[in-house]
């Protein structure tokens, strides 16, 4: 079998989202939930502080009565109570009156401001004040982190360790997270008898792992239809990434298999490397396949694979960064193709000099560990000249 055509990489995203995949979902303890994503927007349901608090240690008063206070012409307060994290204070606090306050005690009623310890004087049951201050000065208001009603996380949100915080915060116990795994199979005699070593299977865990999902390795199979068969049914994984065997060859088994057997959304891409990525849909479960080198891999998994289950799950992928440079050589580029170009940036030069390191080599994996960045071709451009301005995305680890 040869690819009767290929689909650029726009048309096979596009096709993708024409697939009604609905992810699974639990609800977990905010203590378990940090890495993953949230599959609904969670909001506030209480206002932090619940209650305005002192950020200092000193006493809490009415501002307007510490206008004209200096050193020599100090401000005086009776001092009527405390009011500390562990107990408030009960009353109303009047005009000429002081509470001592730690920080974070609740501000008594009838205050608007608290003058730090350090610029007063306690005197018996007075307190001396030597500098003004101003209302809500050393205060912080209720809800001035978070009001209720503030959206915490975006549906498709990562849940971050400050999230976390703000959970705690906010009285917050359980939210409803996304709960798809991903099998990953790896195909290929040359690897079950052990000649050739699986690293991409790994790679990909991790790198999936790196990415907030779940993922597993489900070992190797033979280049077998039905040992084939017969791991993809007896694994209960939502999605399957399944390496080697993606090519157009008669000897390449899984091609053949997923054509007999499961709708094609699309296999074969006009980009280099990654060129015989697939999605395929077997019994209603997607089935990415993807070269077994890893540096194919790598392009298939960032530009295919995360960008597709991004749309299905509406989970947010972390922004992209880039840096623009001079380009230190020419690349070459075969039209109709989009080449993702491995690269280094040297920021010894204003702008940063961009050195390819590789176009090709699949397999070369110090390509990647010696790479900054990935430059990006289009496939209607025949490459770039040497001294050309071009962005490149940073490579995120």
């Amino acid at each position: 079998m040869e690819f009767k055509s290929y689909s650029s990489l726009s048309d096979a995203i596009i096709s993708s989202k024409k697939f009604p995949y609905n992810p699974k979902k639990r609800t977990v303890d905010i203590m378990n939930s940090v890495g993953f994503y949230s599959c609904a927007e969670i909001h506030s349901p209480d206002d932090f502080p619940k209650y305005s608090k002192s950020a200092v240690d000193g006493f809490a008063i009415q501002s307007r009565n510490t206008i004209s206070s200096t050193r020599t012409n100090p401000s005086y307060f009776k001092i009527i109570g405390e009011s500390s994290p562990e107990k408030d204070f009960n009353g109303s606090v009047r005009e000429g009156e002081a509470v001592k306050i730690y920080t974070g005690g609740k501000l008594p009623e009838g205050t608007d401001s608290v003058v730090m310890m350090e610029d007063t004087e306690i005197f018996s049951d007075e307190v001396k004040i030597f500098v003004p201050v101003r209302k809500f000065q050393n205060v912080s208001l209720r809800g001035e982190d978070i009001e209720k009603g503030y959206v915490l996380v975006r549906k498709g949100g990562r849940i971050t360790p400050p999230h976390l915080v703000a959970f705690l915060e906010v009285g917050i116990k359980m939210i409803e997270i996304y709960d798809f795994r991903i099998g990953i199979i790896s195909t290929g005699n040359e690897i079950v008898n052990g000649r050739v070593i699986n690293s991409t299977q790994p790679f990909l865990r991790e790198y999936l792992k790196w990415n907030g999902l779940e993922a597993d390795c489900l070992g190797t199979v033979q280049d077998d239809e039905n040992e084939i068969r017969k791991k993809i049914e007896q694994e209960n994984h939502d999605i399957f990434i399944i390496t080697g065997g993606t090519g157009p060859s008669d000897r390449d088994v899984l091609t053949n298999f997923l054509e007999n057997n499961a709708t094609k959304i699309f296999h074969g891409l006009k980009i280099r490397p990654a060129r015989t990525t697939g999605l395929y849909i077997y019994n209603g479960r997607p089935i990415f396949i993807i070269s077994g080198l890893p540096v194919a891999a790598l392009i298939a998994a960032e530009n295919i694979f995360l960008p597709i289950i991004s749309h299905w799950t509406g989970i947010e992928l972390s922004k992209k960064n880039y840096v623009e440079g001079r380009l230190s050589r020419s690349i070459v580029n075969t039209l109709g193709f989009r080449s993702f170009v491995r690269v280094r940036i040297d920021r010894n030069y204003d702008p940063p000099m961009i050195i390819p390191v590789r176009v090709t080599g699949s397999g070369v994996i110090y390509s990647i560990i010696d790479a900054d960045g990935i430059l990006e071709v289009d496939e209607n451009s025949e490459g770039f000249q040497e001294g050309d301005t071009v962005k490149v995305e940073l490579l995120r680890w």
